[in-house]
């Protein structure tokens, strides 16, 4: 029985020159789970939105071709039919409503009109599963990306819905949560349907049953399981500079503690970085990374011992330090303030054209795909010309060249002596361009 059946599907977001034209018809069978790919910007994402049924209902545009659901159009479908879809977006932060976990969780099972008891049978129970049970009294806010995405997660699974449509879903996570998100899902879809975009795709090799590729014309390929590539290794750079221990100190962090109200997140921590340095940061989802980056950047307040040209950051105007550190927000509109692409860097059209923008120059940020703001974030910070760069998950929503383009203008920025703090889940991302490496692991930073 066809669940799906989608033929010739074009979108024109409004205000925007963004136009997604996707040609090729394809059904997609109950049971089935299907991996969904393509560069960068193909329109990925825009289908899975026009799947779930947000487009048209929720995001306006000029939508021509046919979407049909179980037979029938998906423009003609009411909330209670769309509540058989369930949609994990790319960005996490973008589905959360409710101010503390457990209300995230209970918020669609109240709509849905089930008894409070029952609610919390239901939650308990599949926190229990994801081992997630410790998170339920936290605030919303106080979250990791990885712990919102698992969030998410659990919220959409406890609606059971038909279809489950997953934008990325291990994007956020590290590898032990991402190998036990996936051991979930293989066990929710046995009787499901399943549409994923994933660049990580050694987690799924298990699970999907056949591919879409959306090549560079907007043509939509089938794909057999033989004709996928799973394991896209990224070439180490063979040219990486080594900084040596006579280079200029730049930063240093002295026996560094901190703490949130309800845990204990550093304790010791000890990181020396010079000039030229790529460093990257590992450890499970909620272990503090992001919160270190942001000490760094003195984004949140601290009068703990950072060190940057071996002065006190505490002793430092905030607007002295921004002017020499750049913070890539794990969350890549954090960073937009102006109404086109060409203006996000100052015009600047080299760097867009190393960061594969230049047709999107004149497009409004917040219109871009996902990858496609992820290197405008990074544009934007490195177009403040910086001697240090923090960034959090840079890889995030990138296609296999991409991630090459991401690694060679990276090295060559170290070259010239900027130095990076990178946070990642992406191993391949950190083994083929990073120097050295640590874990942040029961509070502690321990070299890898």
């Amino acid at each position: 029985m066809s669940v799906y059946q989608v033929q010739d599907f074009a979108f024109s977001y409004p205000f925007s020159t963004r136009q997604i034209n996707l040609s090729g018809n394809f059904v997609i069978e109950a049971g089935e789970c299907i991996l969904l790919q393509g560069a960068s910007g193909a329109g990925k994402s825009t289908l899975l939105a026009a799947l779930k049924g947000l487009i048209p209902h929720l995001i306006a545009g000029d939508l021509t071709g046919q979407i049909n659901f179980h037979n029938r159009a998906i423009t003609d479908l009411n909330e209670q039919d769309l509540l058989k879809i369930g949609y994990l977006q790319q960005n996490p932060d973008s589905q959360l409503i409710c101010p503390d976990v457990y209300s995230e969780l209970a918020f669609g099972l109240e709509n849905q009109g089930y008894s409070a008891e029952l609610i919390q049978a239901k939650i308990s129970l599949i926190a229990n599963k994801f081992a997630l049970t410790p998170l339920l009294t936290l605030k919303v806010s106080s979250l990791s990306g990885g712990e919102k995405q698992k969030i998410n997660l659990l919220a959409i699974l406890l609606l059971e819905p038909e279809v489950l449509l997953l934008d990325e879903p291990t994007a956020f996570l590290d590898p032990q949560s991402a190998c036990q998100i996936m051991q979930i899902i293989g066990e929710y879809i046995q009787d499901k349907t399943v549409i994923i975009i994933e660049h990580n795709l050694h987690y799924l090799q298990e699970l999907v049953t056949r591919g879409l590729y959306i090549d560079e014309d907007g043509k939509i390929i089938p794909q057999a399981l033989d004709e996928i590539n799973w394991l896209q290794q990224l070439p180490e750079q063979a040219c990486k500079h080594q900084a040596s221990a006579t280079q200029e100190l730049l930063l240093e962090l002295k026996q560094l503690n901190y703490a949130y109200p309800e845990k204990q997140l550093f304790s010791n921590v000890n990181l020396q970085v010079r000039r030229g340095e790529v460093i990257s940061l590992l450890g499970k989802n909620g272990a503090g990374k992001s919160t270190l980056l942001k000490l760094i950047a003195e984004l949140i307040p601290s009068q703990q011992m950072i060190y940057w040209h071996q002065q006190d950051i505490a002793t430092l105007k905030p607007i002295q330090l921004w002017e020499q550190i750049s913070l890539l927000w794990q969350n890549p509109e954090t960073h937009f303030l102006f109404n086109s692409v060409a203006e996000e860097v100052g015009k600047q059209g080299k760097i867009l054209a190393e960061f594969n923008l230049s047709h999107q120059a004149l497009q409004n940020p917040f219109t871009l795909s996902e990858g496609q703001k992820r290197r405008l974030s990074l544009a934007i910070a490195l177009s403040q010309h910086p001697q240090l760069i923090l960034l959090d998950e840079p890889s995030f929503g990138q296609d296999y060249a991409n991630k090459i383009r991401l690694i060679e203008y990276i090295n060559a920025l170290a070259l010239t002596g900027v130095s990076f703090i990178m946070v990642s889940h992406d191993l391949n991302f950190v083994n083929a361009l990073s120097q050295k490496v640590y874990e942040l692991r029961a509070g502690e930073l321990v070299s890898c």
